[in-house]
């Protein structure tokens, strides 16, 4: 495990955006965190002029560190994130992190990354890393939702693809299905694909790492879990490996290997 390193910074509100019908984007001015967020990596966050008590885990979407902005995208899904998403250009959010441990990065093949829902957030620095790194091996991008409303994140992601693929739950743009569905497929078009890495619902990256060890590549899941503390003390986000060790999400992740997690 990597030494926790994170700070408690007060992040102004750059701006508050609606994508879509429930999907917010928030960037953040945050130069602290900004200057120390690893792709992969979450923040816990609060507003303090909000009703819930508890600190929110936030995936980091993307880092500036010349503009010092830190960008959260978020579902409004509850009584905090609807109250989240009232809050306007230059209020004050308390942010916890940079936390956890995030994705790997090799130079030895190409990687596929998929990501389902607001789990695409996080692959967003992921996929901009690996450009910067990596310019003659930028990855092939994956992404499931559930209809053609949900395209916006083409803005944020697709300027760092070799291809951006889409599926829809509904066909209402490209392929209909579930993200899984179109692996297949692209693996025959890259074979040079050597690593994927995905963050979504578990189902969907249950299916994938299964898919993954059956072919022989190398994955990385992204696990979302509820947690109250974010540092490995209150115990509340911790799972059992197929390895029998028991890990906590919020340290020992939320990056792991999907044979360890599913087998």
């Amino acid at each position: 495990m990597k030494e926790i390193r994170k700070i408690v910074e007060i992040g102004r509100i750059i701006s508050n955006k609606e994508l879509s019908a429930d999907v917010n984007s928030l960037l953040l001015d945050c130069p602290k965190i900004a200057s120390l967020a690893q792709p992969g990596q979450f923040v816990m966050i609060k507003n303090e002029m909000g009703s819930t008590y508890l600190r929110r885990p936030f995936g980091v979407a993307d880092v500036n560190q010349e503009s010092n902005s830190l960008l959260l995208i978020y579902r409004r899904a509850g009584k905090g994130t609807q109250e989240l998403a009232r809050l306007n250009t230059g209020a004050d959010i308390s942010v916890e992190g940079p936390l956890g441990n995030g994705f790997s990065f090799k130079d030895d093949g190409r990687t596929l990354l998929i990501g389902g829902g607001v789990g695409i957030a996080p692959l967003i620095y992921t996929a901009r890393h690996f450009t910067e790194m990596m310019p003659d091996y930028k990855p092939v991008i994956l992404l499931g939702v559930r209809n053609h409303k949900e395209l916006f994140w083409s803005s944020f992601i697709e300027k760092y693809s070799e291809r951006l693929v889409f599926t829809t739950d509904d066909g209402s743009y490209g392929r209909k299905g579930f993200a899984i569905d179109a692996i297949p497929d692209i693996l025959r078009e890259y074979p040079d694909i050597k690593h994927i890495k995905v963050c979504g619902p578990t189902i969907m990256m249950k299916g994938i790492a299964e898919l993954a060890a059956k072919e022989g590549i190398e994955c990385e899941v992204s696990l979302e879990k509820r947690m109250a503390c974010g540092i490995g003390v209150c115990l509340g986000c911790t799972f059992a490996g197929k390895s029998g060790r028991r890990w906590k999400v919020c340290t020992d992740g939320p990056v792991f290997d999907g044979v360890e997690v599913f087998g």
